[in-house]
């Protein structure tokens, strides 16, 4: 890694419903157009074919494991994103995010302009006092030293109404 580049952690977890069980956050998390629609910032989504794809996907985590017969979905995301310094973005970025369905939930890989990389597993684990389950959202933030703090700072800002938005739809299929 060169001495331009940064790497920072972001974790952040949510009790899910009493009622929920694994499958259904499971599914819930592999259901992509849902999950897109959890962001906050998403102006629009379109799905990108395999064969359009022009930026080589990278391999996915040693510690990530596809689902058995499941194959990456990408999408290019527009978020309109307010906060970021005039110059250093327009308020429109364009970004192409991968989802990998996986055993426990899903990973996603989004490519943002500014070679910024963000990498979030997303797993239903079972909550460590053993009563029942809790969504664990993983990320790992790859980019220039310069923007390391700007991008954590949107995934800090964010995550509360993406995990509220997720639980919101659990609590409404449990009833």
């Amino acid at each position: 890694m060169s001495f331009l580049s940064g790497t920072a952690k972001v974790v952040h977890s949510s009790k899910l419903p009493s009622k929920t069980t694994r499958e259904q956050a499971v599914a819930m998390l592999n259901d992509h157009e849902f999950f897109l629609h959890c962001d906050p910032h998403m102006a629009k989504f379109e799905p990108v074919p395999h064969t359009d794809d022009t930026s080589a996907s990278l391999p996915l985590p040693d510690t990530v494991k596809a689902r058995p017969g499941t194959a990456t979905e990408s999408f290019r995301v527009t978020d309109i994103v307010d906060s970021i310094p005039s110059g250093v973005w327009g308020r429109n970025v364009v970004s192409t995010y991968e989802f990998t369905d996986t055993e426990t939930g899903l990973f996603v890989r989004i490519k943002s302009p500014l070679a910024i990389v963000m990498d979030t597993i997303w797993e239903i684990k079972q909550v460590e006092d053993g009563e029942g389950l809790e969504l664990v959202e993983d990320v790992t933030i790859n980019c220039s030293r310069l923007l390391v703090g700007l991008v954590k700072s949107q995934c800090e800002n964010g995550w509360a109404k993406i995990h509220a938005k997720m639980i919101g739809r659990l609590e409404e299929a449990s009833q």
